[in-house]
């Protein structure tokens, strides 16, 4: 049980890694004006839709990796049912994701491609977690 509980954190802590590296990588490439207070939503609102669709593009992907990864990850770390990390992980990342797409405005099909991908992530990492285990138990 307690191994369960820490691959779930560890799942997560992995998860949020990869997107905060994603971020970087994005504000890197595609960086805020000097002058920007990040604090301002609507201003960052604005920022955001000029922005071309590669910083969109990359995000997204931290966003679906992250789910993906982490969700494995916790999964070869515990010994629970393979439904149970991705369900962490990818409502950890999907809750996450929907609080930055609300608290800062972004197109209106990046909100709905992110929602969705973070749930095909999640279901995509459930079925390699259990094509995993299931060749483990073959050997």
């Amino acid at each position: 049980m307690l191994r369960d509980i820490l691959a779930g954190i560890a799942g997560v802590v992995i998860a949020v890694l990869i997107v905060f590296l994603a971020d970087e990588l994005s504000h890197m490439m595609y960086p805020m004006p000097a002058n920007m207070d990040p604090r301002d939503t609507e201003g960052l609102g604005g920022y955001i839709a000029t922005l071309p669709i590669g910083a969109f593009l990359m995000v997204l992907g931290g966003w679906v990796i992250a789910t993906f990864v982490g969700s494995v990850v916790a999964d070869r770390i515990g010994t629970a049912k393979t439904w149970i990390y991705p369900t962490i992980v990818g409502g950890f990342i999907f809750a996450a994701t929907t609080a930055n797409l609300i608290l800062i405005p972004h197109p209106h099909w990046f909100t709905a491609v992110s929602l969705a991908a973070i749930l095909v992530s999640a279901w995509l990492a459930w079925r390699v977690a259990e094509a995993l285990k299931a060749s483990r138990v073959a050997r």
